[in-house]
């Protein structure tokens, strides 16, 4: 019985940083004032020859997408005194394979929650574990997540290309994702440094939010006299 209880305690533990780090790019696909930093930040309308509020409503189009509120990627636009669609078919197609990974990480966020539901109503209901058992689970989770998002964190400053290269080596079966910057306004409109951005952003939030859990659980611990000692009771 122990041992169960224990194991649902590190399979509560290890959901954390997924449920923190899915959540913090599930935000992050949708959140279309990362994509107006972007634009502006890399000069995207003087680059494309596309006018902001366009760029802005690309940008909302393709957070619908993202998110099946449309069917089509495609998006019509204005490039100085033509107007056309913007993607071809290679940027389509990739376009395609990230809607896949986006429905991916969020199922797997939701699959992380759930589970995280689960540990705990199995902890406090069937095992009849304290909340503060629940709030070292807390703690730890948090802590293993603050790890990780600090290596990833560096890996990201001291070698985002590599970075960036493997994260497409691993997630893409085709080179679709090899943009051209002369041809491919996809490329034009996300550049290599809006997704270093991004990642930092992204990093820096579940960073965070992990500290805040830790500070609040060593709180709550110190003040309920348990300790942060992690285990089970």
């Amino acid at each position: 019985m122990r041992i169960a209880c224990n194991l649902m305690f590190w399979l509560l533990v290890l959901c954390v940083p997924v449920l923190f780090l899915t959540s913090a790019l599930r935000w992050a696909v949708s959140e279309v004032r990362l994509y107006e930093y972007g634009f502006n930040k890399y000069k995207i309308e003087q680059a494309t020859g596309i006018s902001g509020p366009e760029l802005r409503a690309v940008a909302v189009h393709l957070i619908d997408y993202f998110n099946s509120r449309v069917d089509e990627a495609q998006v019509v636009v204005s490039v100085g005194e033509k107007r056309g669609a913007l993607f071809n078919d290679k940027e389509l197609i990739h376009l395609q394979d990230v809607r896949g990974l986006v429905h991916l990480n969020n199922l797997v966020q939701v699959s992380s929650l759930a589970a995280v539901v689960i540990c705990v109503s199995v902890l406090a209901l069937l095992f009849k574990q304290g909340w503060p058992v629940l709030v070292q689970g807390a703690l730890a989770g948090s802590a293993l997540t603050l790890g990780l998002m600090l290596v990833l964190a560096l890996w990201c400053w001291l070698g985002f290309d590599q970075l960036f290269y493997l994260f497409h080596i691993a997630s893409f079966r085709n080179e679709y994702w090899m943009l051209d910057p002369a041809e491919d306004y996809l490329i034009k409109l996300f550049p290599e440094g809006f997704f270093y951005d991004a990642a930092l952003l992204v990093f820096g939030a579940v960073l965070a939010v992990s500290m805040l859990v830790i500070i609040g659980s060593i709180c709550a611990l110190k003040l309920s006299g348990s300790g942060s000692k992690v285990g089970v009771l």
